[in-house]
């Protein structure tokens, strides 16, 4: 066979791998999303696995790359085994039952698809291997195609995949490309089994020392840890979704890409310049925050994301080995990742009070970048060194700065699985000031010290909320998804009966210590901790006269919440003249229209109140939408005009670009 051909079949190979690679993760993510309660770390404990399972395939590329025929025919058996496991539809079954979501996500995952991604992730280091000890001649290259491959997964996912199909139809889909995969994977090995000399016959070469494996390891590490907490940033004013979770992981494949596909690679006096420029912008947008326009707040964490990368991953491809040691550098390289994830998702909770990743990563790889660059020179001029320094001191107070402002004046700081929570309070006279609970960047709630029992921000009585509850009438039961600092406690009167649904325990612990909305009530207040759909899946019907959805992290939307099968559980749960109250306040998604498609599919009268309170704090413009089969039940004069076609969501399928403004 020509080896045009023969190169062909490889490219075709290693770039379907990884394409699939990249469609499955947020694929089942996504699918996991209504069972484990919707939050940012359903994606960060997929990563952790994806990452894990990209080890366990660079490892078992790495064990049989030196095996001649007997590793082909090892790589053929698992090929074959894991067509077993086919299709790739997750089972309802490992919805958590209890406190276990985390380790009953990764037992899915792993049972879900673990075999083929582990076959997947092998594919392109164990064919770059044969093709290097085939042709005698470096094929990294071939690494450019795989990386390719898979940021056409990323871009197809968000754009094609999941606006046009349900989760069920996506796993179907990826089922019957995996089984062609597996098909062009034989026709390799096959190949591979007859041509490969033996293991004896390899050529040798001195081994890398061991700064050089530190140094592939150390530099891949960064770059997860940049793309790991760029999503996360992401995440928390935007939403949990695939749609905005594969925008940095397709700008961290393109710097792969970009890197691996030079033979020689940018110089350092282009990556210098543009990491001070994209350090400088990324520091003004920490200041600026949430305001910012999710436009604003995407391009400059793409952009200072895109150029950490190139940074990160330019310095460990320069110090790239020859071919024979390449299935030992991409382990590293694998193992670089897995360490970021581990980072991101384990260490820094445990050990940061907030979420500072961000932060150290980038000036841990100016400092980093900094020393390669010094050691590289061979000019006597002290001034380039001296204004590097500056550079790497000028980025640390920057990021210092911002990290001090967002603690100082912090009452309490407690980080968990869910986000960062801290107390603070303001005010400079007695009569302004009040206690405010922020979770991350974004408000949760306020209490005025000389005031404590009158409702405040997005719950004040003008408010859409507040008018359903200052209405008069007999002793009522009311749910609520989301505490908060406790503020609808404000408006429970003798007999009234509150139930608060809270998935972190923190949110709880907190509001009943800083904040006495719960404790100043004469309503009977009860708090269920968990998520609030996944509660109130295992509870009997609560006939509530009022549930409020409040469960939303600043401008993050939970998806799970507010999809048709949610909303069959929510009119289980509310008694037939009952109001379902949403807050769709958000800067950046307009909620209101997957809101108004469900109200129409369940035969609900829908108003919509928007309101303007003005606080020491600025502003709080809340925004809710209230749902009843009673038309009685709702403010008379609410009317807002619809901004959009409605968008019904389902468990199976909600995408999120259609709703942003």
């Amino acid at each position: 066979m020509r080896p045009q051909v023969r190169e062909a079949s490889v490219v075709g190979a290693v770039t379907l791998a990884a394409c699939l690679v990249f469609l499955v993760q947020p694929m089942l993510a996504r699918f996991a999303l209504p069972w484990f309660g919707g939050t940012p770390a359903v994606w960060t404990a997929s990563m952790l696995f994806f990452q894990a399972a990209l080890l366990a395939g660079y490892a078992w590329a790495h064990g049989l790359a030196a095996r001649g025929r007997r590793g082909a025919l090892a790589h053929g058996a698992l090929l074959l085994a894991s067509l077993a496991v086919l299709p790739v539809t997750p089972d309802a079954a490992w919805a958590p039952h209890g406190s276990e979501a985390q380790a009953r996500l990764l037992g899915m995952l792993a049972a879900t698809v673990g075999l083929p991604f582990v076959a997947l992730s092998a594919t392109a280091p164990l064919l770059q291997a044969w093709w290097a000890r085939l042709e005698g001649r470096a094929p990294y290259r071939l690494y450019a195609w795989s990386n390719a491959g898979s940021l056409l997964a990323l871009a197809a996912y968000p754009l094609l995949v999941e606006p046009a199909l349900g989760g069920v139809a996506q796993t179907r889909l990826w089922s019957a490309l995996y089984g062609l995969y597996v098909l062009l994977a034989l026709a390799v090995t096959a190949r591979a089994w007859r041509t490969l000399p033996p293991p004896a016959a390899r050529e040798q070469a001195p081994a890398p020392p061991l700064r050089d494996h530190l140094a592939w390891t150390g530099w891949a590490a960064a770059g997860s840890v940049a793309l790991l907490s760029t999503t996360e940033a992401i995440a928390q004013d935007l939403s949990v979704t695939p749609a905005l979770w594969v925008l940095p992981l397709a700008i961290y494949l393109t710097s792969f890409v970009i890197c691996f596909a030079r033979d020689r690679q940018w110089p350092r006096a282009v990556t210098g310049p543009a990491l001070a420029l994209a350090s400088g912008g990324l520091v003004a947008l920490l200041f600026h925050g949430w305001r910012a326009h999710w436009t604003l707040q995407l391009a400059g964490h793409a952009l200072a994301l895109f150029v950490l990368c190139m940074v990160s991953h330019g310095e460990m491809v320069r110090r790239r080995p020859p071919a024979r040691w390449l299935t030992r550098f991409y382990l590293c390289t694998a193992a670089g990742g897995a360490l970021g994830g581990l980072l991101v998702g384990v260490v820094a909770p445990l050990v940061l009070p907030m979420q500072l990743e961000l932060h150290l990563v980038v000036v841990a790889i100016w400092v980093a970048f900094v020393g390669a660059w010094r050691r590289s020179r061979t000019g006597e001029d002290a001034l380039p060194v001296v204004l590097a320094g500056f550079l790497v001191v000028a980025v640390a107070v920057g990021l210092g700065a911002h990290a001090w402002r967002r603690l100082d004046g912090a009452l309490e700081v407690s980080r968990s699985f869910f986000g960062v929570l801290q107390v603070k309070t303001y005010g400079r006279t007695p009569e302004r000031r009040i206690v405010h609970l922020l979770d991350g960047r974004i408000s949760h709630g306020f209490q005025r010290v000389t005031e404590p029992r009158e409702p405040t921000a997005y719950f004040v009585r003008e408010s859409g909320i507040g008018r359903v509850l200052s209405r008069p009438g007999p002793p009522r039961h009311v749910g609520i998804l989301g505490l908060g600092v406790g503020t609808l406690a404000a408006y429970g009167r003798p007999g009234d009966r509150l139930r608060f649904y809270e998935i972190n325990p923190d949110v709880v612990r907190v509001a009943r210590a800083h904040f006495s909305f719960l404790r100043d009530t004469p309503a009977a207040v009860a708090v269920v901790t968990g998520d609030g759909r996944l509660s109130l899946e295992r509870e009997p019907p609560q006939a509530f006269d009022l549930l409020a959805l409040d469960a939303f992290s600043g401008d993050a939307i939970p998806t799970h919440l507010l999809t048709a099968e949610a909303f069959d559980l929510y009119l289980r749960h509310l008694r037939p003249d009952g109001v379902l109250a949403v807050n769709v306040s958000n800067n950046h998604a307009d909620a209101s229209r997957v809101v108004r498609a469900l109200a129409a599919r369940a035969g609900l009268r829908a108003t919509r109140v928007r309101h303007r309170a003005p606080s020491v704090l600025g502003p709080y413009l809340s925004d809710w939408m209230l749902l009843s089969r009673d038309a009685a039940q709702l403010p008379p004069d609410a009317h807002v005009p619809p901004s959009g076609p409605p968008l019904l969501w389902t468990d199976d399928h909600a995408p999120l670009l259609p709703l942003l403004r």
